[in-house]
């Protein structure tokens, strides 16, 4: 919704400079309209290109470009370990939360805005899923195993089923808004049309068989 709003004000106010510029060249330096109004076009397109220059060169944005890149690397190496697992139950349970967290980036990426409610996951729960997959593939490759050992690649195991809960729900949280705007447009439709009057719809006629049978016994 923010980078809805900045795009609007970008355009509202490369058109208001546009348009200055237009006037100016017209009554001021007394150009013709033609020529003015392709000047005023120019200079709004311009400015337009400079303000999405500048905004992309705001620090901030450099900050969220830097924890995206990182997070995809983390989902990365989910992906890759997949190949590493022996236990078919661990493999469709990390091959689920591999797609969550992807999708997870995919909204990400598509509105940058929705990275704030991602950050915490992606710089905790994210982390730990990555050292918990490297010490369990490690440890299950072992020749030789103690009850201890057992006992820690079961731990492991309880954390991954934990992580992917916890991606399921960090995933409908940045799904929340989106459900939001659904149910808020589905309400104005069904407001709009319960509204109208039934009286000014269009009546249509229908003509049975039959009585396109008494009509052509009539003539």
């Amino acid at each position: 919704m923010k980078r809805f709003i900045r795009t609007i004000w970008r355009w509202f106010v490369s058109w208001n400079v546009g348009l200055f510029s237009a006037l100016i060249s017209l009554f001021a330096f007394r150009l013709p309209f033609p020529i003015s109004f392709l000047l005023g076009v120019s200079i709004g397109v311009m400015y337009s290109l400079y303000m999405k220059k500048k905004e992309k060169k705001n620090p901030l944005y450099d900050f969220k470009d830097e924890r995206l890149k990182d997070a995809k690397k983390k989902v990365r190496k989910i992906g890759k370990s997949l190949w590493r697992i022996r236990s078919v139950a661990m493999f469709s349970k990390l091959s689920r939360l591999y797609a969550i967290c992807q999708k997870i980036i995919e909204i990400v990426e598509k509105q940058p805005d929705r990275l704030a409610v991602a950050q915490p996951f992606f710089n905790t729960t994210l982390d730990s899923i990555v050292t918990i997959i490297d010490k369990y593939v490690y440890l299950t490759k072992q020749p030789v195993k103690s009850e201890e050992i057992r006992q820690a690649i079961h731990e492991a195991e309880e954390a991954l089923g934990l992580a992917l809960m916890k991606a399921e729900n960090e995933l409908l949280d940045m799904l929340e808004e989106d459900l939001f705007d659904l149910k808020t447009e589905v309400k104005l439709v069904k407001h709009t049309v319960a509204s109208e009057d039934p009286l000014s719809l269009p009546i249509k006629h229908t003509v049975t068989i039959t009585e396109e049978k008494k009509h052509e016994q009539k003539r």
